[in-house]
């Protein structure tokens, strides 16, 4: 994937890789010896559905990989991972936040995206955060902190609903966050009306019309469901062109540094949820090893910071290191067994439980239980920066002090109807 995300993808593999080569490599008992991992990279472009199938594939026929891992786009993912289960190649996913990329076979007879193929499913492990994951941190943060701050700032009546608009991509990752945000405010009881469902075209580079259609929908939160580019523009255009002084709630794809960047001071007082702080800015790390991750990618790669997708890739590359070990043999079919029964203390993502495992059962098949967590994105005059700080929530498993400021509404903040 030649995307800003897929280069944060590229690079979080080849730090893991060259780090456990420098330690001889991965121990294969059947062989009673270390052996040097070879990255085999397979460009999927820009991970749109008619461009994954075909790299996966010569991956698996002619590189003959041992397993793979990586899948940046939920379209992507679901078009490239079928090779992988026909040839039953152990496929770790670690974008494509909807988790319909493990739980395919569920749907119902008819749906063209229907797997039947139980066993080859069973290859299919998903390290990522769900759309139900996140939707649910952001659906929670909204009804909570959200509305009480916009509720005492305008002497609001306490039984008045948030006003939520969604500004969507037009494919599987945006129509899932429409879907899910509706669910998880119906089935919690949420506070919530979603006064506006608009979505974009993927292609597109401007997005004027998606969001006057919006700003009439009077919104007291937009949650947009882009990814890097497209949501800074969203954002820019939104407060600058179309007058939405609203808040723009985005999600954790755009935990990249080119988003602070692209948004620049417009991003000021605005809303990320994500699950890793590669630009933490406390005085010491949430999580060490996370502290010790960033500074070794910044060492290796001339300062750059990774993003959210790097941090997956990175700890599933020793996910696949632990499953290769625990098996004893390069199996494919025993590398699945042991991927099934992982247990190892959680890496860069907080755990409900602090362990990497993945469920069992077939409601969430294959995945994890992370924490994921709000930022909002304070403009640093001194550094002429966009700068995180975390606002929900106030803790996290084993992690007592986790929330650093308190919540703000923007500047010229505007509220939808009274």
């Amino acid at each position: 994937m030649q995307t800003v995300e897929g280069q944060d993808i590229n690079r979080a593999a080849q730090l893991a890789t060259d780090e456990i080569n420098a330690q001889g490599g991965i121990y294969v008992k059947d062989w009673n010896t270390k052996v040097k991992v070879d990255l085999v990279l397979a460009d999927t472009i820009d991970d749109a559905a008619g461009n994954t199938a075909a790299p996966v594939t010569r991956a698996i026929m002619d590189d003959k990989v041992d397993l793979l891992i990586g899948g940046a786009t939920t379209g992507g993912t679901l078009n490239g991972q079928i090779p992988a289960i026909n040839n039953r190649v152990p496929f770790i996913i670690t974008g494509a936040s909807l988790d319909l990329v493990t739980t395919r076979g569920n749907l119902p007879a008819g749906n063209a995206l229907k797997i039947n193929d139980t066993e080859g499913m069973s290859y299919m492990f998903h390290y990522c955060t769900t759309i139900a994951d996140y939707s649910q941190t952001v659906t929670q943060f909204l009804a909570s902190t959200v509305k009480a701050k916009i509720d005492s700032t305008f002497t609001f009546d306490s039984t008045r609903h948030l006003r939520l608009a969604v500004l969507y991509r037009d494919d599987g990752y945006g129509r899932g966050v429409r879907d899910v945000t509706s669910s998880l405010i119906e089935a919690n009881g949420l506070p919530i009306d979603v006064v506006a469902n608009v979505s974009y075209a993927t292609t597109a580079t401007t997005f004027q019309s998606q969001l006057i259609s919006i700003k009439e929908s009077k919104p007291d939160a937009v949650y947009v469901a882009g990814f890097t580019a497209d949501t800074a523009e969203v954002i820019k255009e939104g407060i600058n062109d179309v007058g939405l002084k609203s808040l723009y709630v985005a999600v954790e794809i755009c935990e990249d540094p080119q988003y602070y960047t692209l948004l620049g001071q417009s991003g000021s007082n605005q809303i990320l949820e994500s699950k890793i702080a590669t630009q933490w800015q406390g005085s010491t790390w949430y999580l060490p090893q996370v502290g010790t991750f960033v500074e070794n990618y910044k060492a290796k790669w001339s300062g750059k910071i990774p993003g959210m997708m790097g941090a997956d890739t990175y700890d599933a590359v020793y996910i696949a290191k632990n499953a290769i070990e625990s098996a004893g043999t390069l199996n494919k079919t025993s590398v699945k067994d042991a991927l099934q029964s992982t247990s190892m203390q959680q890496s860069l993502l907080v755990m409900a439980n602090q362990k990497i495992t993945f469920n069992a059962g077939t409601a969430n098949y294959h995945g994890i239980s992370p924490k994921t967590f709000i930022e909002q994105l304070i403009w640093n005059a001194t550094a002429n920066a966009l700068k995180p700080s975390v606002v929900y929530p106030d803790s996290m498993p084993g992690i007592d002090s986790f929330k650093q400021s308190d919540f703000v509404l923007p500047d010229n903040y505007q509220p939808g109807s009274s």
